[in-house]
């Protein structure tokens, strides 16, 4: 492939923001546009994956997209589907309150990985390859994950460190090697999955992708789980990577417990709504989003412990099944049936 020069303010190969990169020099922050020119694949797998546009729309809907960058997100399988795809209005209604004194330094920092650009594209590849390196070691390290994927609501890089594959990371990971090149990596590679092993790396059987749902088989994100468009593909790619370290049935087995934990999610979570939809529809409460301290409470039981619970169960982290999840999750349902009951007696009173 021809190589191209791509320069900053300067168009100086000796701009100090700049990087040496494969044999050319690149600015510190490239769009996809950009990277598309060595990287087509990978840039068509991340226009099609929950980073790219969903990202930036479960904020602001499309409003900041042009016609061709909507065309890009309506082509991905679980655009369009509500609160159990692309955009949640309760989050986007979130994004709106707080407004633009707080959200640049907040949601928008991480949302912006799927952030539109002026070029054409869509979406920030320095969010995961940080600029002045695009080093692939760094990429494949959980730290760039944990950017992100941390706090009450994703608390993924706190689970991945109480698991068995995060202990092993942390205490022998320095000797595993980090710079093979891509397509390549194995268990004698890395011994222990990081996030990038099991959802990005070419691993095994599995080719590797940007795609970061594609062996994922579940919206663990949304607020009752439905299984993704490609959730028996997903599932298989991911089971393909398991099994390069685990047997068959062990693989097996650990799915079956973490559906079981996001089916009683799901059914304690169902409980919350319909319980809200009742308040509402009797006339209660409104059914504008936080407008009341029940419709905060609700959302905190699946935002932080519904999900916490779930991402718990299928990334190993019984700490965050149980402590941070399931038992918090019961108690906060208690709370809105209580606070139910309160409201519909005060009601009865007024009347």
């Amino acid at each position: 492939m021809p190589g191209f020069h791509v320069s900053i303010a300067t168009g100086s190969k000796s701009n100090a923001s700049g990087k040496d990169h494969e044999g050319f020099f690149i600015t510190a922050t490239p769009t996809p546009a950009k990277c598309a020119k060595c990287h087509p694949t990978e840039t068509n797998q991340f226009n099609l994956s929950r980073h790219g546009g969903p990202a930036w729309a479960a904020l602001s809907g499309l409003d900041d997209f042009t016609a061709e960058q909507k065309k890009i997100v309506e082509a991905i399988p679980e655009a369009n589907r509500g609160s159990n795809g692309m955009v949640t209005a309760s989050r986007n209604s979130l994004f709106d309150i707080e407004g633009p004194m707080v959200t640049p330094l907040a949601c928008q920092s991480c949302h912006s990985i799927g952030k539109p650009n002026k070029d054409g594209s869509i979406g920030n590849c320095n969010k995961c390859h940080l600029r002045h390196e695009f080093s692939l070691a760094q990429a494949r390290k959980p730290e760039i994950c944990g950017q992100c994927h941390l706090g009450p609501d994703h608390p993924q890089d706190e689970i991945y460190n109480e698991s068995a594959h995060g202990v092993m990371y942390h205490t022998a990971g320095e000797k595993w090697n980090w710079d093979q090149k891509p397509g390549r990596l194995t268990v004698v590679d890395m011994p222990a999955p990081t996030c990038a092993t099991c959802h990005f790396s070419g691993f095994g059987t599995q080719g590797t992708t940007h795609d970061v749902g594609q062996r994922l088989s579940k919206y663990l994100f949304a607020a009752e789980t439905t299984d993704r468009p490609n959730g028996v593909e997903g599932r298989a790619s991911m089971k393909a990577v398991c099994t390069n370290c685990h047997s068959q049935p062990f693989v097996e087995r650990q799915y079956a417990m973490a559906d079981s934990v996001t089916v009683l999610v799901n059914s304690k979570v169902r409980e919350a709504r319909m319980i809200i939809e009742g308040l509402v529809k009797d006339g209660v409460i409104t059914s504008r989003p936080f407008a009341t301290k029940i419709s905060y409470d609700a959302f905190d039981l699946w935002h932080y412990y519904g999900r916490t619970a779930k991402f718990g169960a299928y990334m190993q982290g019984p700490d965050f099944v149980q402590w941070h999840g399931i038992y918090p999750l019961l108690k906060q349902l208690n709370a809105v049936e209580e606070d139910a009951r309160g409201l519909r007696e005060q009601r009865a009173r007024g009347k």
